[in-house]
């Protein structure tokens, strides 16, 4: 998992959407009830990854964010998976 500097990571369970990431003021949230209360496995982890992707990446469209989450999740070993939830622990 590579780092994202100055980023606060923060557990929002009454917002709207899963995830959400805010540039200027460097916050990233999750949605953890709601990611949890989906009936599709792995949700939290993919929005956690997701997330952190648009920190990483800016600039990076939203659809080449959603491909690039997908294409990276089957290749996390079980230590990156428990770095990406100890964040929003």
């Amino acid at each position: 998992m590579k780092r994202v500097k100055g980023y606060k990571f923060k557990k929002d369970n009454k917002m709207r959407w899963y995830g959400e990431t805010d540039l200027k003021n460097k916050i990233m949230k999750v949605n953890k009830k709601k990611a949890k209360k989906s009936n599709v496995k792995g949700e939290l982890l993919n929005s956690i990854v997701h997330e952190h992707t648009h920190a990483r990446h800016p600039k990076m469209h939203e659809r080449t964010v959603q491909k690039v989450t997908r294409a990276m999740l089957p290749t996390l070993s079980r230590k990156q998976k428990q770095q990406y939830y100890s964040k929003f622990a």
